[in-house]
């Protein structure tokens, strides 16, 4: 697996928007109920579009087109940095952005159904762009059908490893898992606009680069 895939599936695992919503669950009264169903249904979705997307890739051969690569990081880069300047304006529209808010999740999340757990589930790991390059990461080092989808099953455990973590630690020891994803909220919440914004730079101007160089070759 790429450094590249890492790295996006990292991005991945600490969005904001998904660490209030597992934040949210832990604090129900069937907590490891509803965080087993977030997990279950999140990643049995986004897995199953990760895997057919691959095999897609893989039985027409894209896999090796170095052109239609690039193309894909070309265009991904420059839909992240579109990303970013949207993001930056629609922040500063915001008028209360401290961080004393709190979680910015639906009431019904803090004592969910285990329907309306698995369904937050799939909502917050719908493919996004990151996940895109992440698959296009994937598939660009031409890999065989086992080994593509089995990369993709390892980009996904990557990218649920937050939630996993938490259902592990409110299993053993729930104070001390309540206690480290509220300081890993606290942290997001704070960090948000300018984490978001840096890291979505950094990847645009990145991929969109090195599609360029990739074309220009």
């Amino acid at each position: 697996m790429s450094v590249e895939a890492i790295v996006l599936a990292v991005m991945n695992a600490l969005r904001p928007a998904g660490l209030a919503v597992v934040y949210a669950l832990l604090g129900a009264p069937n907590a490891r109920r509803v965080l087993c169903a977030y997990i279950v249904a999140g990643f049995a979705w986004s897995a199953t579009v990760g895997a057919v997307v691959v095999a897609a890739v893989h039985g027409v051969e894209v896999g090796g087109d170095a052109t239609a690569t690039a193309l894909v990081e070309l265009l991904g880069g420059i839909a992240v940095l579109g990303f970013a300047v949207g993001y930056i304006r629609g922040r500063r529209e915001f008028v209360d952005d401290s961080p004393s808010r709190g979680p910015r999740v639906p009431a019904r999340l803090r004592n969910p159904s285990l329907a309306l757990a698995a369904g937050a589930g799939v909502l917050t790991h719908l493919p996004g762009l990151f996940y895109l390059l992440g698959l296009n990461a994937i598939a660009s080092g031409d890999p065989s059908l086992i080994d593509g989808v089995l990369e993709v099953m390892i980009f996904n455990a990557i990218w649920f490893s937050t939630p996993i973590t938490v259902l592990v630690l409110a299993i053993r020891r729930p104070e001390a898992a309540r206690a480290l994803l509220s300081r890993v909220n606290d942290w997001a919440r704070r960090h948000e606009r300018a984490a978001v914004t840096l890291f979505s730079v950094l990847v645009g101007v990145y991929f969109t680069a090195k599609g360029t160089s990739s074309l220009l070759d």
